[in-house]
């Protein structure tokens, strides 16, 4: 089967996951950059993330038993980084929005912002797919 009538074979729910692994990669860049600049997060979060990801990887080559056990536990990965990256970034809003420097650094609040939404997204985005088929039915 070549790749370009395995593509036409896939439905909306495939490439809903193919965006969600995208936000879910641009998350875990920019929580490097905030770690970087010394922003506070655990580095279960870069587990966590990349092994949703893998997890909707190999749903692109499985479709098996497991699928549906792989499409939840990416959902499930990428809500716990989501969970953890807002709860290490709390300091950081905090003070954001306060303009009282007292618990952390106001300048990452940004990252912050940015980190929770890609990694929302790449979340809501996972729980969607997992009621979605990934390939035509024949």
């Amino acid at each position: 089967m070549n790749a370009s009538s395995k593509l036409k074979s896939k439905t909306v729910g495939f490439w809903l996951a193919c965006a969600a692994i995208l936000f879910a990669i641009a998350g875990l860049i920019v929580f490097g950059i905030y770690q970087s600049q010394k922003g506070v997060g655990i580095g279960g979060i870069y587990a966590f993330i990349i092994i949703g990801i893998l997890c909707q990887v190999a749903l692109f080559f499985y479709d098996g038993k497991l699928g549906p056990v792989l499409s939840i536990a990416a959902a499930v990965l990428y809500a716990l980084a989501f969970g953890f990256s807002v709860s290490g970034g709390v300091g950081n809003i905090t003070d954001y929005f306060t303009g009282v420097v007292c618990f952390g650094i106001p300048g990452l609040a940004p990252l912050n912002f940015v980190i929770a939404a890609l990694l929302l997204i790449s979340t809501i985005l996972s729980i969607v797919v997992c009621f979605m088929r990934r390939e035509k039915s024949e």
